[in-house]
Parts: C-alpha cells; structure tokens; sequence
C-alpha cells in the first residue's frame, strides 16, 4: 500500500501482487493463521467503499486494478477516486477506456492483470482508520498481508505476500534480512525495501509471473509471525 507511486515503476520491471481463495491456501507449519486474519471481525466488514476499501476493518478486497485507482497514496493524481471509474470486471474495453484517458496508467500496471482480484490486510501502525500513511514504516510494528488471485479462463493461481517493518538493528545482506541476534527475519522486497521485509511467500497453481515478477516460495525459518523475531 504506502506510496502505491513506488508501484508504477514496480509494475513496469516486476509488476505486482495477486490474491488468494480460502479453498486453495493452506499455511504452512508455524505460520499465522492467514484464513483467520480474513475473517474474523465480521463486524467491521461493512463500510467497505466503492474501490473496495475498508479502512477502518483494515482491509481491502476488490480487484488490483481498484486498489490502484481508489489509494489515498494517489491523491493529486488525475485518476484519483474520479466517479465511477471502478473496475467490476468488464474486460479490455475497461483498460481500452482507461487508457484514452489516463495513458499513463500503461507504466502502472500491465493489461494482463486486469481480472486481477486482492485482499489485503494491515494494521493500525501500517495505515490508519483515517486513511493517512505515517511518514515512515521503520521502527513502527507496521505489517502487511497481501493475497492475490487470478481465477480466468487461462489463468488459475494465487500469491500471498506477508510484510513486516524493518527495526532497529536490521541488517540486509545479500537479500536477506537478519536481526541484532544475526537471526534470518525475511527476504528484501523489491518494492520499499527500505522499509519492508518479506516473511512469507506462498504460490499456487499456476502463474505465468513467477519468478520474474512475483517472488518463489518462502518461509521465514525462525519466524513468520508479524513481530521480527
């Protein structure tokens, strides 16, 4: 989320997330009960927006392209919440509109992740209720939970990205995260990697997008939980 500006050049080298369905995903030993961190507090899950953002349940699920469209980090730019432009799965003509009106967008995101769906989820640290990013993640406790999905007639596949903060005493060293303790934490993120680290990676089926623009598989082996150790 923070800063989706860092994702237009993301998109343009490695592009972006992809979601995941209850049916498929099954975490791994030790791992935070990810099915569990999209479910519970049901009471919250109303007041989700037209984008398909709740910021006060901490969450969002719509389609990629609407987190992109509808992000308060976009605020300024011309395609910034502007009515009714929200994707509800009408296709090319969709991205065909978009494009005469926004050509930039091209530099954001590839066509071929247009039906692409996402879930995400972060905490109070990471994003507020009042929708305001704080100006640096670091030293925060911040964490992110992102799970995409692209269920078409030629593509069936899900990939799920954990996040945490980077702390004090961290230290990256050839793409690995390791804490005060020397500790492996999490891999280097390609997109705010010097302010998140990557925990846990979880694929299935088959997507065209990995490994080049989405990570393998990974597992922190200390600690896949959302602290940092």
């Amino acid at each position: 989320m923070k800063k989706f500006i860092y994702i237009s050049t993301i998109f343009t080298l490695i592009l972006v997330f992809a979601s995941c369905s209850n049916e498929i995903i099954e975490d791994p030993i030790n791992t935070v009960d990810m099915k569990s961190l999209f479910t519970k507090n049901n009471d919250k899950l109303t007041g989700f927006d037209e984008w398909g953002f709740n910021f006060t349940a901490h969450k969002f699920n719509s389609y990629l392209i609407n987190a992109m469209l509808g992000d308060p980090a976009f605020e300024g730019m011309p395609h910034y919440r502007q009515p009714g432009l929200v994707y509800h799965g009408e296709g090319l003509i969709f991205w065909e509109n978009l494009m005469v009106q926004y050509p930039y967008f091209a530099e954001m995101m590839p066509p071929g992740l247009l039906d692409c769906k996402l879930e995400m989820k972060w905490n109070e640290a990471a994003f507020s209720k009042d929708a305001v990013y704080p100006p640096t993640w670091n030293d925060t406790g911040a964490w992110f939970l992102f799970k995409y999905k692209m269920n078409t007639e030629n593509e069936h596949w899900v990939h799920v990205r954990k996040f945490i903060c980077i702390s004090r005493g961290d230290e990256l060293i050839d793409g690995i995260w390791y804490n005060s303790e020397g500790q492996e934490i999490g891999i280097k993120s390609y997109y705010w990697p010097d302010q998140l680290i990557i925990k846990q990676v979880i694929n299935t089926g088959e997507n065209p997008w990995v490994p080049w623009a989405m990570p393998n598989d990974y597992v922190c082996p200390n600690w896949v939980g959302f602290g940092n150790i």
